[in-house]
């Protein structure tokens, strides 16, 4: 088999010094969004701040699984790769990764859900058994990646399949580590990446034009109009926000199921697939931040002060220097 063309953009060491990079700036944006959570919501967004806490914190679980200790570098169209990063456990870090991904649209889910219960379902029959949808959807988080897990191919035999799947060999890491089979067929992750993908979907868009038809009429149902707009601009908020994942989450997943089954090869292609997934983090935090109106006037605050202070006055005293009169 022929060795692919060399190219740096496609190879580990760009992959992993470019992981290594977005891990350092993604750190104080971090702790900097934790930060605005925390100490800068203010009082008619005290419902919610909790729940983008919660979704903070997926998005940085996920975020330090996928661009520190893992750093995958796949070869796709063999469902196999490497893993670059301080650990060397690409199963259990492939497990981790959707389990987080998952995590982080079913909070998109719970954070939609919430505006819906508190604006308008309060008193309808969702109120019984909306805790226990909630506690459903977090209990198969970590469920969705279980059953391939036990269909991990015997690696030897499976590195055999996955190289001849390979148009042509690309660049391999250098520290001898082995190649990593995840599955040698596409259905089984196909069926398990359509899963994790449809359920928080449908839950998103269900509480989603929910919120936007009932804010749209809700007049009908008694809220003042400074409400409706206090909350109408929060739901766009979010949804701005969550838009983010839908871009960075669904078209590298889907991308990623095509690259496969059309029997697609590109190494710079899929190190930009895992490339979508790394910098998630640094811009949920970053759309969090300047969407939601507080968090936004925390951060230009400073350039406020500075650009609209005045100029200074000085005020000097004039002192009249008059000539005595000269005696005759």
């Amino acid at each position: 088999m022929n060795f692919c063309e060399s190219n740096y953009l496609a190879s580990p060491e760009f992959l992993k010094t470019t992981f290594h990079i977005i891990t350092g700036i993604a750190t104080p944006i971090h702790a900097f969004g934790f930060y605005c959570i925390i100490c800068k919501t203010p009082a008619h967004m005290k419902s919610v701040k909790w729940l983008l806490f919660n979704l903070h914190c997926w998005c940085i679980c996920l975020d330090i699984t996928f661009s520190f200790l893992s750093i995958p570098y796949i070869l796709l169209p063999a469902i196999a790769g490497y893993g670059l990063g301080p650990i060397e456990s690409p199963g259990l870090f492939f497990y981790l990764a959707i389990t987080f991904i998952t995590g982080v649209t079913t909070s998109v889910f719970v954070t939609f859900e919430n505006r819906f219960f508190i604006l308008f379902a309060q008193k309808s029959f969702w109120r019984h058994i909306r805790k226990f949808a909630i506690v459903f959807s977090y209990i198969i988080v970590p469920l969705y990646d279980l059953p391939i897990q036990f269909l991990i191919p015997e690696q030897s035999k499976g590195r055999e399949l996955s190289w001849r799947k390979l148009q042509c060999i690309p660049e391999l890491p250098n520290d001898g580590r082995e190649l990593f089979v995840f599955a040698t067929e596409l259905l089984g992750p196909a069926i398990t990446i359509i899963l994790a993908e449809s359920v928080p979907t449908i839950q998103c868009g269900t509480f989603l034009a929910l919120n936007i038809y009932n804010l749209i009429f809700a007049r009908r149902s008694g809220i003042s109009k400074k409400t409706v707009q206090m909350q109408h601009r929060l739901v766009v908020a979010f949804i701005i926000q969550t838009s983010v994942t839908l871009i960075l989450f669904v078209v590298p997943v889907n991308a990623f199921i095509s690259f496969i089954y059309f029997n697609y090869q590109n190494q710079f292609h899929n190190n930009l697939i895992v490339f979508a997934f790394a910098v998630h983090g640094i811009a949920s935090t970053l759309i969090m931040v300047f969407v939601h109106r507080p968090y936004r006037d925390f951060v230009y605050s400073p350039f406020r002060r500075l650009f609209e202070s005045g100029p200074t006055v000085y005020v000097i005293p004039a002192v009249s220097m008059s000539k005595a009169p000269i005696a005759p």
